[in-house]
């Protein structure tokens, strides 16, 4: 068996997974904590995940939510803060699943008028972080 199946493999060599960060700004807030879940349960799926779990917790009337899709590739989350119209998403996927292409469905909900969005590799390989059984399996 291949213990980096599930790792992508690229030009940037072989890492875990793909770590979207985002602060979306100037949102048109919603309170509706199932349209809110539903959004984000099919953005995963827009991105390739298999969800597992979501939750929505309301923090009442007009306070805003946060929240948890836990994927079989990983999770997204999020913390909703109406009272400056923002809201902060984190999305974090192994494999072949693209945070990325969560992103479109996300913003046409929200529409912010600005975003900061940042994505990082996670898990980076390298033989020194390794069992010396798995160095040669790395390259």
């Amino acid at each position: 068996m291949d213990c980096f199946q599930h790792f992508i493999r690229g030009d940037k060599g072989i890492y875990v997974g793909n770590h979207l960060i985002a602060d979306l700004w100037g949102i048109i807030n919603s309170f509706e904590t199932q349209e809110i879940l539903d959004v984000f349960v099919d953005a995963c799926k827009d991105a390739g995940a298999t969800v597992l779990f979501s939750h929505c917790h309301p923090f009442g009337e007009n306070a805003g939510t946060t929240g948890v899709i836990v994927l079989a590739e990983s999770h997204l989350s999020w913390h909703h803060y109406p009272e400056v119209n923002m809201i902060s998403i984190d999305i974090f996927m192994c494999g072949s699943a693209s945070p990325s292409k969560a992103l479109p469905r996300i913003l046409d909900f929200w529409q912010p008028s600005h975003t900061d969005i940042d994505t990082i590799r996670r898990g980076q390989v390298a033989p020194h972080k390794l069992p010396e059984a798995l160095t040669a399996r790395a390259s």
